[in-house]
């Protein structure tokens, strides 16, 4: 659930480094590629492949990260008919990056918030939300309304936490049990939670949860659309950048032509869930 934090001290920064420099390096056009480029016939992308499937490393490989997000960027590269170069970067570090021309673009499965928005210009690609998962014998959870009276584990300080609260509100003021909510500080911590017995279910972004459930070895099982899509991924680029409405007109191509989708289904994500 890390990419729903957006914290507060890396927005203020990426404030004041928007604050005190310019804006992206004004090269102009060339052939299909866009004005606005840092260095010219080069596309640098801020990322941090710690997150699959959006982006990780495999098999060792930490120069070259693989996933959804680094595989549509080398795709956006290859439409402009660019090289494609990597900054690979702390996840609270990342809206600094960007800020401070590190990179051209920044993809890295982060949530389209008002409080990014307000320092960086943000291209959606991909609806999102809360994703349910429940031990493989579970038979009992299959809605939201199923949550009443169990224990549900939770990275705890992000908007999961509080969509379970809400919802445990709710059901107490319709005279019904609420929801035991059991926040952890890592992720890993809300699996083996849930895989021990000591929670009935786990909430995480729906992203996360393809990787999760594969992990544990038949253990864990998903329950799709039991929350809403409430929010979007974007591509973010700085803000007022000429690079800003080329990313979204590109962003539309690479959606027409079917090129999100195949990496959707690549990575086991939901192909409808792609927007632009």
């Amino acid at each position: 659930m890390r990419r729903v934090l957006a914290t507060t001290a890396a927005v203020l920064l990426a404030t004041t480094i928007a604050a005190c420099g310019g804006g992206a390096e004004s090269t102009e056009a060339s052939g299909k590629a866009p004005a606005g480029l840092l260095k010219s016939g080069e596309l640098t992308v801020c990322t941090d492949p710690e997150y699959p499937p959006m982006e990780y490393f495999k098999d060792g490989d930490t120069s070259s990260p693989v996933g959804f997000d680094p595989n549509a960027a080398r795709a956006l590269a290859d439409l402009w008919e660019l090289d494609i170069k990597w900054q690979n970067t702390a996840f609270d570090g990342l809206m600094p990056a960007l800020q401070a021309k590190r990179c051209d673009i920044l993809w890295a499965a982060l949530y389209m918030s008002p409080e990014r928005l307000e320092v960086a210009d943000g291209s959606p690609f991909m609806e999102t939300g809360p994703g349910l998962i429940v031990r493989t014998d579970t038979s009992d959870i299959t809605t939201a309304d199923d949550l009443s009276g169990k224990t549900v584990a939770v990275q705890g300080g992000g908007s999961n936490e509080q969509t379970l609260r809400d919802l445990s509100s709710r059901f107490e003021s319709e005279g019904k049990p609420g929801i035991t909510v059991q926040p952890y500080p890592k992720t890993s911590e809300t699996v083996a939670a849930l895989s021990n017995s000591k929670a009935d279910a786990l909430i995480e972004t729906d992203v996360a949860v393809v990787d999760m459930v594969e992990k544990s070895q038949g253990k864990l099982k998903s329950i799709p659309d039991v929350f809403p899509a409430d929010t979007q991924f974007g591509v973010f680029t700085l803000k007022g950048s000429p690079l800003s409405p080329a990313v979204s007109t590109s962003l539309k191509e690479l959606d027409a032509n079917g090129t999100l989708g195949k990496l959707a289904e690549q990575y086991g994500l939901d192909p409808n869930r792609i927007v632009t």
